[in-house]
């Protein structure tokens, strides 16, 4: 197969040597290179604006300029032509410092013939392809690189950047320069650093295998992120030398996900409260039937029994103890949504305001209350006894959480329900509602048992000094209300109670 045709242009000003070499290729068939002749480096810049040339023969010592600088002032005019640089047998020095500032060969003019400057022309050509492939593939390689949404890091086996893409800003808040030389360690959560190492060794023993690390970092504006990478060892690629990292920041992602975790844990506690209180609807509705006939006999007894015949008082102790269960199996009956209620158009404000002095006296002298009513408020529909209940049982455990004294806040709003937020709280529906807040600065309710504080017969006081369905009887009437109730996330204890309004009063 034939080499390719070079046509080169040879700026020499002296004709002697020029008709030399172009009567040595032309007497040389194998050696396929045409010249066309610049006798200055002006000319020779003329030529290279007017034409494309495959190569350049310079001779560095011109009439309009000499050294090394005619060797620059024509690579700039040149571009990406290869040039080839001429030299008398005494310059060496002169033509390996053009060797050094770009020129891919030089050829002393004394040993040169047709085969050697052909072929020193087709290397250069071929080295100059070879660098413009290379160039091409780079330019390629950092366009797809920084159009990335993903942030690209190049490190070394000590986790030092050597480069970093566009993306690195947008992902760490630092430019990818001020990055570059630098330890990414210094960017990792401690605590996060030997998750972080261990990935990377993994990666290190085992080369083209890719390894995945979330980790907390700290973006330039000073908030802590969480980041996910994945590392790939290329160290030993010599087209790369580096482990690759791309990363991101997934802190929108584990937000996301632990908004379903919470929503999901809230749905589950839904379904189970659900369950017990089908549970504690049927127990007590048996239960009730088992106190009907207690209540019928004792009832008989005390009438066949003289008014002063002693064993009356054991069987009245009889019937005491029947009514204390009686008053257990309507709060279940009250948790389970199947006690009958007598629902009517009230404003809140004005149950809470009648009920007010039994509040004061029920929570004592050593906890402050305060009330904050808005008004107007909204109109709602729900049973006045049973919002009394709701209002005595939250406000009762507000006073046992603090024994040594505090405060207790009831407050009351107008509050109209997006679907953002109904969709954090499990069971509500957009809307408008009538907003019922009972918060203390008491000791709070412990993380590990929050799950539970609605669960008939769950409480945390001593033996004998609590049912454990006063939180479960307040869960019930406001379910059976068409409310929701729910725990906040505060210091001390607060319940934000919502209660469907009627705006129109209807």
């Amino acid at each position: 197969m034939s080499a390719e045709q070079i046509h080169a242009l040879l700026v020499e000003d002296d004709d002697a040597y020029a008709q030399m070499l172009e009567l040595a290729l032309a007497s040389e068939p194998s050696a396929p290179v045409t010249l066309e002749r610049a006798r200055s480096l002006v000319e020779a810049r003329q030529r290279l604006s007017a034409r494309a040339f495959g190569a350049v023969l310079l001779d560095l010592g011109l009439p309009d300029s000499s050294g090394i600088e005619t060797f620059r002032r024509l690579q700039s005019a040149a571009g990406e032509i290869p040039i080839v640089v001429l030299t008398a047998s005494d310059d060496d020095g002169l033509a390996v410092s053009a060797v050094h500032a770009g020129a891919q060969d030089y050829l002393v003019k004394s040993s040169t013939d047709a085969q050697l400057l052909s072929r020193s022309l087709r290397y250069a050509c071929e080295r100059a392809r070879l660098r413009r492939i290379l160039a091409e593939r780079e330019a390629r390689f950092r366009a797809l690189v920084d159009q990335s949404h993903e942030a690209i890091t190049l490190l070394d086996e000590h986790l030092v950047a050597s480069y970093n893409s566009r993306a690195v800003e947008t992902v760490t808040g630092y430019r990818p320069d001020e990055l570059n030389g630098h330890c990414i360690e210094a960017l990792v959560h401690d605590e996060d650093v030997p998750i972080l190492r261990e990935a990377f060794q993994a990666a290190l023993d085992h080369p083209g295998e890719p390894r995945t690390v979330e980790y907390r970092f700290l973006h330039k504006d000073g908030s802590l992120r969480f980041g996910q990478a994945v590392l790939v060892n290329h160290l030993q690629n010599g087209a790369v030398r580096a482990v690759v990292a791309n990363h991101r920041d997934v802190t929108q992602r584990k937000a996301a996900e632990e908004a379903l975790r919470v929503s999901e844990e809230r749905l589950r506690q839904a379904h189970k409260m659900e369950a017990v209180g089908r549970l504690a609807g049927g127990i007590a509705h048996d239960f009730n039937n088992v106190l009907t006939a207690i209540f019928g006999y004792t009832d008989l007894l005390l009438e066949q029994l003289p008014a002063n015949d002693l064993s009356r008082n054991d069987v009245l102790e009889i019937r005491h103890s029947a009514e204390r269960a009686a008053s257990l199996t309507r709060q279940l009956l009250a948790f389970s949504r199947k006690q009958v209620l007598q629902p009517q158009i009230i404003d809140l404000n004005d149950v809470i305001e009648s009920v007010q002095p039994l509040l004061i006296r029920l929570v004592g002298y050593h906890v402050e209350l305060t009330l904050t009513c808005e008004r107007p408020l909204w109109k709602m529909k729900a049973d006045p006894g049973q919002i009394e209940q709701v209002l005595m049982n939250l406000c009762a455990n507000a006073r046992d959480a603090m024994p040594e004294g505090g405060t207790l806040d009831i407050a009351t709003a107008n509050r109209r329900v997006s679907a953002d937020e109904a969709t954090s709280r499990v069971g509500l529906r957009p809307g408008d509602y009538v907003l019922l807040a009972i918060g203390d600065n008491g000791p709070g309710i412990p993380v590990e048992i929050r799950s539970h504080i609605f669960e008939p017969f769950f409480t945390t006081k001593e033996q004998g000094k609590g049912t454990g369905l006063g939180l479960a009887t307040v869960y019930g009437i406001v379910k059976q209300s068409g409310g929701g109730i729910y725990l906040e996330d505060t210091a001390g204890a607060r319940f934000s109670i919502f209660l469907p309004a009627r705006i129109d009063g209807g």
